[in-house]
């Protein structure tokens, strides 16, 4: 009676924590996409200078760039670009954002990673860990222009999307010629929206 006492007030301490967790978070203000579904990302570190460990075990998280940059938008005057909506009607899930650095150049974009809570073991949850490794790829404009566009909200169907063509080459001579590996690592906790 003692045990599963004590076993009850864990259980209830380890569920308020997770709440506080939750709760310190804040509202979203970063999103992704992950198998398919919309997921609230909360950054906490950005390392810049990562070690040869740390990339070998990172998942990608996707920069799902819209390029070129809208008529009168410069990147380096971030008041000159306002929201965008593609003539699908879709408006990315960064409209814009900067980042800083040389992803400023991509402000409008979406993030996409391989897994996220909720999938379970066999679904994309299998690969939900951190640290996560940014990479950047940039739509086909005639593909993202289609009125019938639809974004990749998957990583492999980014890996689909570069073998059809629905991204452009950013990145000539590279084993992977429709990506830019940052060498940039991330370490973020994904959340469920709406839930």
């Amino acid at each position: 009676m003692i045990a599963s006492g004590i076993t009850i007030l864990v259980a209830v301490s380890i569920l308020s924590a997770a709440v506080l967790v939750t709760s310190a978070a804040g509202p979203c203000t970063e999103k992704a996409y992950a198998n398919g579904e919309e997921f609230c990302i909360h950054v906490t570190k950005i390392i810049t200078h990562p070690s040869k460990g740390l990339l070998k075990t990172a998942e990608p998280i996707y920069i799902a760039a819209y390029f070129p940059l809208p008529q009168g938008c410069d990147p380096n005057n971030e008041s000159s670009c306002g929201p965008e909506t593609l003539p699908s009607g879709y408006q990315p899930l960064c409209n814009p954002c900067f980042h800083g650095g040389a992803l400023n150049n991509y402000p409008y974009h979406d993030h996409v990673i391989s897994g996220a809570p909720g999938f379970g073991r066999n679904g994309t949850n299998g690969v939900m860990k951190g640290p996560w490794i940014l990479i950047i790829v940039a739509y086909n404009s005639t593909y993202s222009n289609e009125t019938s566009f639809k974004p990749f909200m998957s990583t492999s169907g980014i890996a689909t999307g570069e073998k059809e063509g629905d991204f452009q080459v950013i990145n000539p001579g590279a084993d992977n010629p429709y990506e830019i590996n940052t060498g940039i690592v991330i370490i973020f906790g994904v959340q469920p929206l709406g839930k």
